[in-house]
């Protein structure tokens, strides 16, 4: 059945075509120059179109290129900073206890005064 259709489709287009060249308007050198000019214009369109491929492939391989390249500097790079910051934090940590432990001392002193001074004013409250 679908060949019996086949053949009818090859059939009925071969007879449409041979039908349009008998009873076209223009004379066949006419129809051949239109002919081929669409035929220069679509292999053009298609050069065009196999160029902007190539280019795209190139893009596209010069992209994973790059990003190739850059994964291997972050790998390189990030084991440096990570030693440069741990060593910041650390000379961060040295320079700032001695001034966690005095403003430590300044707490313990102020909640010394502070006893001295609730002691002090229940004191002269319960003397008057």
């Amino acid at each position: 059945m679908i060949k019996n259709f086949i053949k009818g489709l090859v059939f009925g287009a071969s007879v449409g075509s041979i039908g349009g060249l008998f009873w076209a308007p223009r004379s066949g050198k006419e129809t051949q120059q239109l002919m081929k000019d669409y035929v220069d214009e679509v292999s053009d369109s298609l050069d065009d179109a196999t160029d902007s491929a190539k280019e795209l492939q190139q893009s596209v391989t010069n992209f994973g290129k790059e990003m190739n390249h850059t994964q291997k500097t972050i790998q390189e790079t990030i084991p440096s900073v990570m030693d440069s910051l741990q060593k910041d934090v650390e000379a961060f940590k040295f320079q700032a206890q001695p001034r966690i432990d005095r403003a430590n001392e300044q707490a313990q002193e102020l909640q010394t005064h502070i006893a001295d001074f609730s002691v002090n004013t229940s004191e002269s409250t319960t003397e008057d």
